[in-house]
């Protein structure tokens, strides 16, 4: 048997963010004939401490996935090294941040990567950021879009624990003060009123966890359960046992989604606000600033219909199977 071609990943990995370890494992369902070279030796600043040029010399091709990592307005050294150049370059599940603004410096920076003839595929996760991405940066390849590839996750089968339902609540560290806890509890107590329990997901494991989960001591929040995992499968299983999310996490949402649990936005940047639209639920849309959190949750909430939830994924999936055809056809 032929030994599988390596395939570098490049992205937000192993700190313990959510999304970002749920695109992993995205990516090894359709990915699955390759072997992953993961190129970081640290989670901060310096990343690399082997040469990045004999890191890449190791492997066949490099993907670039998921998440908003094409920022106009700050360059991380991780995402769109130069040496990356040196070999088949396939960016796939990305997004762009607008809401930080643009330093005209790192969108030259990115334009030039992104025009480079090593770049075969780009993808991208909703049409604002193909938009953004031919008027600003101009690749030579066409940009292809689809919804966020967590919607082509296979999620695990759950069934509701106890007998009242649950309200579930992801929460995310923010500077001290600045989530308005009062409109929160608000919203739970709103919740109560109707008979859920309130269940408090900390979305994340490794540092992010932590870090989440210092943050939710400010919350005051009473007669909460708390769920804490360094199993990605099992925080997934806590979301899908859910009636009804409340998340500041954008994947705590879309997860909610494919499991056909209606989520409240408790944030309201870019990537909310795209996918909501393309569900076509924009009333789910809101903000842990907004006094009015407690009246986006009615006695009554529909559900996200099979047929929602069918499109997205298969469309998803497609872009997916695509990229894979792509990558094997250009390694032969």
């Amino acid at each position: 048997m032929a030994p599988k071609r390596k395939l570098g990943v490049v992205g937000y990995y192993h700190y313990g963010n959510y999304g970002d370890e749920l695109f992993l494992d995205v990516f090894g369902q359709s990915l699955h004939d390759f072997d992953f070279v993961f190129f970081q030796d640290a989670l901060r600043r310096p990343y690399f401490h082997t040469p990045l040029a004999e890191k890449v010399d190791k492997v066949d091709a490099i993907l670039i996935g998921g998440g908003d990592l094409i920022i106009p307005s700050y360059w991380t050294d991780q995402y769109f090294e130069p040496e990356f150049l040196a070999k088949p370059v396939y960016i796939h599940g990305a997004g762009v941040p607008t809401w930080g603004g643009e330093n005209p410096e790192i969108v030259a920076r990115l334009a030039g990567f992104l025009q480079h003839p090593n770049v075969r595929h780009i993808h991208v996760r909703d049409m604002q950021s193909r938009a953004w991405i031919e008027k600003k940066l101009a690749p030579k390849v066409d940009i292809t879009v689809t919804p966020d590839i967590v919607c082509a996750l296979r999620l695990p089968d759950v069934k509701p624990s106890g007998t009242a339902p649950i309200f579930g609540l992801v929460s995310r560290k923010q500077k001290p003060g600045s989530i308005r806890w009062d409109n929160v509890q608000a919203l739970c107590q709103r919740a109560r009123s109707y008979g859920y329990r309130i269940r408090h997901i900390i979305l994340a494991t490794g540092v992010i966890g932590q870090e989440d989960m210092d943050a939710v001591t400010e919350s005051s929040l009473d007669d909460v359960e708390v769920v804490v995992s360094e199993s990605i499968a099992d925080l997934t299983r806590a979301i899908g046992e859910c009636t009804v999310l409340a998340s500041m996490k954008f994947h705590g949402c879309v997860v909610a989604t494919m499991f056909g649990i209606p989520a409240i936005t408790l944030i309201t940047t870019d990537k909310f606000r795209n996918f909501y639209a393309l569900i076509e639920r924009e009333e789910l849309v809101a903000h842990h600033w907004h006094e009015t959190l407690p009246d986006r949750l009615p006695r009554y909430l529909a559900r996200i219909p099979h047929a929602t939830r069918n499109d997205i994924r298969t469309r998803a999936r497609d872009g997916l199977d695509r990229l894979a055809e792509r990558i094997r056809a250009d390694l032969g």
